[in-house]
């Protein structure tokens, strides 16, 4: 596994951590408030610390169970392929396996019915979405695989799936304070009242809110750079298989069809993914140290 998974993993730890404390911190206060508990100090921090690092590392952990996998799997829009389309992606997938030496077994297949020219990679799951599947050649359809497969095979996947388990109950926490600040704005009729209990939801909201907006921004800069480094290398995994030429001819299809070329600066550094003659050129050169023989390769 390269470094940049690992920063990923130990910023959304940090970032979650934070975020769960200030919530479970409001809610110790709301528990005083309302005479619940009382205060103990020490051995208050030791409870949000507790209940800090449960929030962030038992989804995290859960996430990496099989089960679990499946269920993020199934709410990025894949589905169990039948049919035509299940013989494709065996096909694929057992080509892909017998040159890079792995078991098929290990991994799992799924068609994605949203409606992109697109595939995905979680866990040991590869995902490849309907339009491409049954539209490209079979050719460029197993170097797109292989390029998933390369997430897999680079540490990607575990590692993202990990940091989306991580970041599960910081996600619900925004919709709790957002639901609750939602119903305060209900009770704004009541004289006096109404306007302190939504001056509180809204000071919560914002608190929240802003410390998420915060904490995400240098975790949201370092993911765009690593999602880039991580995409060159599961493209030259494909190379490293023989497939870099089907994988350029599949990443020129989908450019074809949702227009892209060079980005603009601004453009570039919000993207995830790098520029898609950025990634030719770098196939291509790794394609040619390996195939100098051959030098019509690309023609």
């Amino acid at each position: 596994m390269s470094l940049t998974p690992i920063i990923l993993i130990i910023l959304t730890f940090i970032v979650n951590f934070i975020m769960d404390f200030s919530f479970w911190s409001i809610m110790l206060s709301l528990a005083y408030m309302g005479g619940m508990s009382t205060a103990g100090s020490a051995s208050d921090l030791d409870l949000l610390v507790k209940l800090s690092l449960a929030s962030v590392l038992i989804p995290g952990i859960l996430a990496e169970i099989g089960p679990f996998e499946r269920i993020f799997v199934f709410s990025q829009g894949g589905r169990k392929a039948y049919g035509e389309d299940a013989m494709l992606l065996e096909e694929g997938l057992h080509e892909i396996c017998r040159r890079g030496n792995l078991d098929p077994s290990d991994y799992h297949l799924y068609v994605g019915l949203r409606n992109e020219y697109n595939a995905f990679s979680l866990g040991k799951s590869i995902v490849v979405f309907a339009p491409l599947l049954r539209q490209f050649p079979e050719g460029e359809v197993i170097g797109v695989m292989a390029h998933e497969m390369g997430h897999i095979r680079n540490g990607h996947t575990w590692a993202n799936l990990l940091c989306v388990g991580m970041e599960w109950f910081g996600q619900i926490i925004v919709m709790v304070y957002n639901t609750i600040f939602f119903i305060c704005r209900l009770l704004i009729w009541i004289p006096f009242l109404g306007i302190v209990i939504n001056l509180f939801a809204l000071f919560i909201s914002l608190q929240y809110n802003i410390l998420y907006f915060i904490l995400q921004i240098p975790m949201l800069l370092i993911s765009r750079f690593g999602s880039r480094k991580e995409e060159y290398e599961a493209d030259a995994y494909a190379c490293h298989l023989g497939l870099g030429r089907e994988l350029a001819g599949g990443l020129l299809r989908i450019e074809s069809i949702y227009g892209g070329g060079n980005s603009g600066f601004f453009q570039s550094l919000m993207n995830d993914h790098p520029d898609t003659p950025k990634r030719i050129e770098r196939i291509r050169k790794i394609m040619g140290d390996k195939h100098s023989a051959n030098s019509d390769v690309w023609d």
